[in-house]
C-alpha cells in the first residue's frame, strides 16, 4: 500500500486528482453540500439515498470527464464489481458482483449480472460491452434484482440510461485524440418537430490501432473501429408520452488479443513467443484474418400513461446481433489452435407494469414480462497442434422463452418505518440442439472446410420447461430525514438450460436453475448539512443447486464445457462508499470493499494424464473466480476559477487485490494485485459552451493480467490489462 499511497500523493501535488468514475458526479448545491442523485434502480425515480439496496450511480458527465467510453472501462473502480472479457472472446462481458458471475463466453452459459439499457435486458453477454457516449447515467445494482428485473440477475444489474430528447434545439460535439492513434468523434443533436413531437440523433465513432504487435511482421493487430447511430422520436401530450429509439452499431474490430504462456515441455511451447507476457506482442498466423465483425440493431418503444389507477409503462423491444470472429487462440505464428465463430442472436421482449398509490401509505408496482430469444453459433476449429490436419466443427442452436408476473409492495408501517415485499413467478422453456464432429485434411494442414471423419458426428438435442419463484422482503427505517437503516432477504435464480459445447451426447444435459439467497443490511447517511455522505452495506449469499462447469480438454483437443448442478457456495462481505465536500469546489470520494467467496461443494471430473480417462475431483474450498478479497478507490474533483473560465482537475486511484480467474485455483491462474491511477484536466471559458482537456488512464503503465486459464499440459491462456493511454479532448455544446 506504500506504493499506492505515494501514487495518490503524487497525483494530488500535481493537481491531477479526480473523483472515482464509479460514483455519480458529486457537484455541490447552493450551500456547498452534495447534490441529490436520482436513480431508477427500483423502476421509479428515487433519491439514491432512499433506495434500500446497495447501488452506485455514475453520471454521463463523470464518464466523459474520466474518458470512460465503454462499460469495461469501469473495471476495478466499483466496490465488489469485476468487469472482464474472456481471452478468446473479446466481445463477451464477464460481470462478477460479490463473487457471483459466469465462467464461459458461450451464450448457453447464461448470465448472472444483466445489462439493462433503457429498460431492456440484453439477453447474452456477447453483446453487453456497450459504448457510453450520450449516456445520462449508469447504475450498478448489487445483489439479487429478480423481483423487478427477472431471472439471471442473482449478482445484480448494470442499468444504463441514455439521454432522452429534450424537445429544444441543442446539441453537443466531442472529439478525442490519443496514443495508439485513438480517435473519437461523437455528436448528438436535439430538435423540435411539432409542439408535441421532438427528435434526437446521436452518432459515435471510436477507432484506434491495436495495443499489440505481431511477432511475424511487427504490424499492429487488434484494432478497434466502431460506429454507432442512435435516433429518437418522442411524443408527449397530456398524461401520455411515447419514445421510439432505433440504434445501429457497426464494429469492424481486430481479432482477440489474448496471449499464450507456455514453457519447455508444454505442448504449445514456441521459443521466443510463449515465454513473455508484458511486451504486448503475440503471434497471428499467416492464414488467420485479424477480424472481429459485429452488427447490432435495436428498436425500443417506451410508453407512459398516467391514469386514475396508476402510472402505466409499456416497453417493447427487438434486438438483433450477429458476430463473425476469427480467433488465433494459440497466439503464436504457428498454426496450432484456431477458431472461426459465427453467432446470430435475436430477442424480443415486452414489459407492462403499473405503479399505483393504493393509499397514502401503500404503493404497489405490478406487471408482466415476456421474453424470447434465439441464437445459433457455428464454430469451426483447427487443431493442428494436437494432430496435423485435424479440425473440429461444433454448432449450437437454442431458443429460450419465458413469461413472468411480478409485484413489489411498499407499505409505510409508520411515517419512518417501511416494509417492502416482492414476488415474481416465471415460466421458462428452452429448446436446444448441439453438434460436434471431427474433420481431417489429408495434406496435414487444417482448413475451416475439411471433410468430416466418418462416424465422428454427434448430435444431441433437448427440450425442458421450468417454473421458478423469486421473492424479496425487507424493512427500511428513517432514523432522521437524512439517515436510513435497511435490511432485506431475497431469493433470485439463474435459468436452467442445455450445454452447447459437447464431446458426447450426454454432455448436453439439461441443467436445472440455480438459486441464490441473499441477506443484506446497511445504512445510508447524509451528514454535516449534506457535506458528508456515507453508505455502507453488508451481505451474505448462499447458493443452492449451483450450476458448475465440468470443463475438460482431451488430448485430442476436443473440449467439453458441460454444466451440472453440483455445487454450493457462500459469499460474504461489505461495501463502504464515502463522499465529502469539505470546502467549496473540492469533492473527495472513497470506497472500500471486502469479499470472502468460497465453494462449499464443487464435484466434477478431470482428465487423468496417465490413463487418458476421467476421474472424480472436488474443488470445495476454492475461491470463486474473479473474487478479490479487497478492492478500494480514492479520488477527488477540484474546480477553481482560472482566467475567464473554470479549471477542473480530476484523478482516481483504484486497488484490487489478487484473485483467481478459474474455479480450479491453480497457481498459474492467480492474477496479482492491480493498482491503477487515472487523471484528467479540463478548462473552458464560462458560458462559452466549449472546453478543452487532457486525460490519462493507467498513468503509471501498470502491467497486469485480466484473466488466466490453464490448459493442462498445453499452456496458459491469458489476457492483459490495458496499457497507459493518454490524449486530448475538445467538447462543445449549445
Amino acid at each position: 500500500m506504500k506504493k499506492a499511497l505515494s501514487y495518490l500523493l503524487l497525483g494530488t501535488c500535481c493537481a491531477a486528482i479526480v473523483q472515482a468514475p464509479a460514483h455519480a458526479q458529486q457537484s455541490e448545491d447552493s450551500t456547498g453540500g452534495l447534490k441529490e442523485i436520482v436513480v431508477t434502480a427500483q423502476k421509479q425515480a428515487q433519491s439514491q439515498q432512499d433506495v434500500p439496496i446497495s447501488v452506485t450511480a455514475v453520471t454521463g458527465e463523470t464518464l466523459a470527464a474520466a474518458q470512460v467510453n465503454n462499460v469495461s472501462d469501469l473495471a476495478n473502480s466499483i466496490p465488489n464489481v469485476q468487469i472482464n472479457t474472456f481471452s478468446n472472446s473479446p466481445d463477451s462481458a464477464v460481470f462478477t458482483i460479490r463473487g457471483v458471475g459466469v465462467n464461459d463466453a458461450d451464450p448457453y452459459v447464461g448470465t448472472t449480472v444483466s445489462v439493462v439499457v433503457d429498460g431492456v435486458v440484453v439477453g447474452v453477454n456477447t453483446a453487453a460491452l456497450l459504448s457510453l457516449f450520450d449516456i445520462d447515467r449508469v447504475e450498478v445494482l448489487r445483489g439479487p434484482q429478480g423481483t423487478l428485473f427477472g431471472a439471471n440477475t442473482t449478482g445484480g444489474v448494470i442499468n444504463v440510461v441514455t439521454k432522452q430528447p429534450t424537445g429544444e434545439l441543442g446539441g453537443e460535439f466531442e472529439a478525442v485524440y490519443g496514443n495508439y492513434n485513438h480517435l473519437e468523434l461523437n455528436a448528438a443533436l436535439n430538435f423540435p418537430i411539432t409542439d408535441n413531437l421532438s427528435g434526437k440523433i446521436s452518432v459515435l465513432h471510436n477507432s484506434m490501432d491495436g495495443y499489440f504487435r505481431n511477432y511475424a511482421d511487427n504490424r499492429r493487430i487488434g484494432e478497434r473501429n466502431i460506429t454507432s447511430l442512435r435516433g429518437y422520436l418522442k411524443y408527449a401530450e397530456g398524461n401520455y408520452d411515447a419514445t421510439l429509439i432505433g440504434e445501429y452499431v457497426r464494429s469492424r474490430n481486430g481479432s482477440q488479443t489474448g496471449i499464450l504462456l507456455a514453457g519447455p515441455g508444454e505442448l504449445f511451447y514456441v521459443p521466443g513467443e510463449t515465454e513473455k507476457a508484458f511486451d504486448f506482442k503475440r503471434g497471428l498466423s499467416y492464414d488467420q484474418p485479424d477480424a472481429n465483425d459485429r452488427n447490432t440493431y435495436t428498436v425500443t418503444l417506451t410508453q407512459n400513461l398516467s391514469t386514475g389507477i396508476g402510472d402505466w409503462t409499456s416497453i417493447t423491444s427487438y434486438r438483433d446481433y450477429d458476430n463473425d470472429l476469427y480467433s488465433d487462440d494459440d497466439a503464436t505464428t504457428l498454426v496450432l489452435l484456431q477458431t472461426h465463430r459465427r453467432i446470430k442472436h435475436h430477442q424480443f421482449s415486452q414489459e407492462l407494469r403499473d405503479l399505483v398509490n393504493i393509499t397514502d401509505t401503500t404503493r404497489l408496482i405490478v406487471g408482466g414480462y415476456y421474453f424470447r430469444q434465439h441464437y445459433t453459433l457455428d464454430q469451426q476449429g483447427k487443431l493442428d497442434g494436437f494432430l496435423p490436419g485435424l479440425g473440429q466443427p461444433q454448432t449450437q442452436e437454442q431458443t429460450n422463452w419465458s413469461i413472468s408476473g411480478f409485484a413489489q409492495l411498499y407499505q409505510d408501517i409508520t411515517p419512518d418505518l417501511r416494509l417492502q415485499a416482492g414476488i415474481r413467478y416465471s415460466h421458462e422453456k428452452t429448446d436446444a440442439v448441439s453438434t460436434t464432429a471431427n474433420t481431417i485434411n489429408p495434406d496435414g494442414v487444417a482448413t475451416f472446410d475439411d471433410p468430416l471423419i466418418p462416424g465422428s458426428l454427434i448430435v444431441a438435442s433437448g427440450k425442458k420447461a421450468w417454473n421458478n419463484v423469486g421473492w424479496k422482503v425487507g424493512l427500511d427505517y428513517k432514523v432522521t430525514p437524512d439517515v436510513m437503516l435497511y435490511s432485506y432477504y431475497a431469493r433470485g435464480f439463474k435459468s436452467g438450460g442445455f450445454t452447447g459445447r459437447i464431446v458426447v451426447a450426454e454432455d448436453i444435459g439439461p441443467f436445472d436453475p440455480e438459486k441464490l439467497d441473499t441477506i443484506e443490511a446497511g445504512f445510508k447517511a447524509d451528514l454535516l448539512d449534506r457535506h458528508l455522505r456515507v453508505n455502507l452495506a453488508a451481505f451474505y449469499n448462499f447458493y443452492k443447486n449451483m450450476q458448475v462447469v465440468q470443463n475438460i480438454t482431451y488430448p485430442s483437443g476436443a473440449n467439453s464445457a458441460s454444466i451440472a448442478n453440483a455445487g454450493k457456495a457462500e459469499t460474504k462481505g461489505f461495501e463502504l462508499e464515502v463522499t465529502a465536500a469539505p470546502v467549496n469546489g473540492l469533492t473527495l470520494t472513497g470506497a472500500l470493499a471486502y469479499l470472502d467467496a468460497k465453494y462449499k461443494e464443487y464435484d466434477t471430473q478431470i482428465l487423468d494424464p496417465a490413463t487418458g480417462g476421467l476421474v472424480p475431483a472436488s474443488y470445495a474450498g476454492n475461491s470463486l473466480m474473479n473474487s478479490p478479497k479487497w478492492n478500494a478507490s480514492f479520488g477527488a474533483n477540484w474546480q477553481m476559477a482560472l482566467g475567464n473560465g473554470t479549471l477542473t482537475a480530476n484523478g482516481q486511484y483504484t486497488y484490487s487485490s489478487s484473485k483467481f480467474t478459474s474455479y480450479t485455483n491453480l497457481p498459474v491462474e492467480r492474477v496479482g494485485p492491480v493498482e491503477l491511477v487515472n487523471a484528467s484536466l479540463n478548462w473552458g471559458p464560462d458560458d462559452a459552451g466549449w472546453k478543452i482537456g487532457l486525460y490519462g488512464r493507467n498513468l503509471f503503465d501498470e502491467k497486469y493480467f485480466n484473466q488466466k486459464l490453464s490448459l493442462a499440459g498445453i499452456g496458459t491462456l491469458a489476457s492483459l490489462g490495458t496499457p497507459r493511454e493518454y490524449g486530448a479532448t475538445f467538447r462543445y455544446s449549445f
